[in-house]
């Protein structure tokens, strides 16, 4: 992958967040264009793996988690080429985007990591369902994550908001 196309990619994922956090009237309309021009980049290149770098690996991640339902085959694939790559990289991302794939599915999450907004005034969230919730940390720790009680009190604690269990 050229340096040009590694920018590309972070540049891209820049606009994500920056549209998340300062204009949020624009996410559909600033999604649809980050996605078009991450799926090119992807025709050429394949999976973004660590050997591209860890923050332009991150990056891509992030484009594909923010993908609507629509896009489900493709985030899909991406989380297949993920599994097969599990010890190079962040095992959150991992988790993340395989909750969201099944949340798209109308399957419940495998690994506590989505959440639905049950009061904006209060910043408070929920847990989305889990399947077979006794055995969440097993399969946390499997991928190399810590117990759901300590990740969401950390999250809670770095978002500054609430999350029921």
């Amino acid at each position: 992958m050229t340096e040009s196309l590694k920018q590309k990619i972070l540049e891209i994922a820049d606009s994500d967040q920056s549209v998340r956090r300062d204009n949020p009237e624009r996410i559909k309309e600033v999604d649809r264009k980050n996605r078009k021009e991450f799926k090119k980049i992807f025709q050429k290149t394949g999976y973004i793996s660590s050997e591209h770098g860890k923050d332009v690996q991150s990056a891509a991640f992030l484009l594909v988690q923010h993908m609507p339902k629509e896009d489900l085959p493709f985030m899909k694939k991406y989380l297949s080429l993920m599994k097969e790559d599990l010890k190079n990289i962040n095992p959150i991302n991992y988790a993340q985007l395989a909750d969201r794939v099944r949340i798209y599915e109308g399957k419940k999450q495998m690994y506590g990591t989505q959440f639905e907004l049950v009061d904006k005034d209060k910043n408070l969230y929920r847990l989305k369902e889990i399947c077979n919730f006794q055995s969440v940390d097993e399969r946390r720790e499997r991928i190399g994550l810590g117990p759901l009680r300590k990740y969401i009190k950390k999250l809670s604690k770095e978002k500054g908001i609430r999350i029921e269990m």
